[in-house]
């Protein structure tokens, strides 16, 4: 069903294969929300039919036209009533190649504009698209940020500000990281959350991240379920580890926090 949607701009266009018709046609009747984006990529097809620029004919196609149509007769020329019968004859003769060659022409300009059109509606349905996407994992973020069964570390080195804060969502069964001024770790390393307890002999990977190039980060991580299995989690801490991950830590904790409820 997806896959049927991303053809909605070809659709619109009615542009897709017969093969796919049917099953777009069975959409159309049946989904309102992909009825309102066929028209609504129909009306942008519309407007930008207005808007796309003028499209000149290949110079080969006109030179080509224009020499062999005034190799027969100016085209600034026609046949009067008082033309003679051979006259009358050549551009009778002449007038239907003259036609053609004028729709030639237009089909040339049509196509440039029509395929114009269907690029720029591909690249609007992509950009669709991906704000969907992105608004859908804001939605996402903010849910898993709210209810009842939500903890949160503050994560920092020694007494300084915290760098980076994660939320344990138990009902959601995620970790919701952020991180600020944290610079991106280089290239084959990567930063890794641990679980640490009295009760476990050895830190447990809670997952790793990586942020952007201004140091900043905002993901979700599943909570695994080494972690599941802990009764009571006290601390968590964050290494710079290998790309992928380390079964246990290879280097002291550059931040460290102390769990507490949101509340």
């Amino acid at each position: 069903m997806s896959d049927l949607r991303a053809l909605a701009a070809a659709y619109a266009l009615d542009a897709v294969d017969a093969s796919e018709r049917a099953a777009l046609d069975a959409l159309h009747a049946q989904d309102a929300e992909f009825r309102r984006e066929v028209e609504a990529f129909r009306e942008v097809g519309a407007l930008m039919a207005y808007a796309a620029p003028t499209v000149a004919a290949p110079s080969a196609l006109r030179d080509r036209i224009l020499g062999e149509a005034r190799s027969v007769r100016s085209i600034t020329s026609a046949p009067t009533a008082r033309a003679t019968p051979a006259a009358r004859s050549r551009w009778v003769t002449v007038a239907p190649w003259l036609a053609a060659a004028a729709c030639a022409a237009f089909a040339v300009f049509a196509y440039n504009g029509m395929q114009q059109a269907r690029d720029a509606m591909v690249a609007l349905s992509g950009e669709l698209t991906q704000v969907r996407t992105e608004l859908q994992e804001k939605d996402r973020t903010i849910t898993a940020f709210m209810g009842p069964e939500v903890h949160v570390v503050s994560l920092a080195e020694g007494s300084n500000k915290p760098t980076a804060r994660v939320f344990w969502n138990h009902t959601r069964n995620v970790f919701i990281v952020t991180a600020f001024n944290i610079p991106r770790a280089p290239d084959g390393k990567t930063y890794q959350l641990w679980a640490i307890s009295k009760a476990l002999k050895a830190p447990v990977s809670m997952g790793t991240f990586n942020t952007d190039e201004e140091g900043r980060a905002t993901i979700i991580v599943p909570v695994g379920t080494d972690v599941n299995a802990i009764d009571v989690v006290e601390l968590c801490a964050m290494t710079l580890e290998p790309a992928g991950g380390s079964p246990g830590p290879t280097e002291t904790p550059r931040l460290v926090g102390s769990w507490r409820h949101t509340d």
